[in-house]
């Protein structure tokens, strides 16, 4: 039997479904908030961010970070996303993973997920639907992945 795992994020929030070979429906398995994903300002950099002294000879200049707080947010949350995912899948609950994501959010878990869970990827969704219900997600997936023997 195939269990193929579904994360359906951006960079706030993510929900984790579970779809087996055998069963017709999605299975909530785990929610995840990111709380400064959407907090007011969230594109600033930060205030105090660290600063490079570069020097040749009586020149001296700063190099300013350009990584804003947002992308930070997101990828620290992208990290603990993978966290969990890691562990399903060392735990051998899932075979297949299916993405689905805002295209922004899915490359900064491209950058976080490890090799063998990049094996695991089958398919990747570019539409932000974390915020629909179970039954609406179902519904906006193709019908092809939630096959039975879903294959790369």
């Amino acid at each position: 039997m195939t269990n193929t795992w579904i994360l359906v994020a951006d960079s706030a929030r993510a929900r984790l479904f579970a779809f087996g070979s055998s069963e017709k429906v999605l299975n909530e398995v785990a929610c995840f908030t990111n709380p400064d994903g959407r907090a007011p300002g969230r594109g600033a950099t930060s205030e105090r961010a660290p600063r490079v002294n570069e020097s040749v000879g009586p020149t001296r200049h700063a190099i300013e970070p350009h990584t804003s707080l947002r992308e930070k947010s997101a990828d620290h949350f992208a990290h603990m996303l993978n966290d969990a995912l890691e562990r399903g899948h060392n735990e051998h609950q899932f075979d297949q993973l299916i993405l689905v994501a805002p295209a922004h959010f899915l490359g900064v878990m491209h950058d976080c997920l490890d090799k063998p869970l990049r094996a695991c990827v089958v398919d990747e969704i570019r539409h932000d639907l974390t915020a629909l219900s179970l039954v609406e997600i179902h519904a906006r997936l193709p019908h092809r992945l939630l096959a039975p023997g879903i294959s790369p």
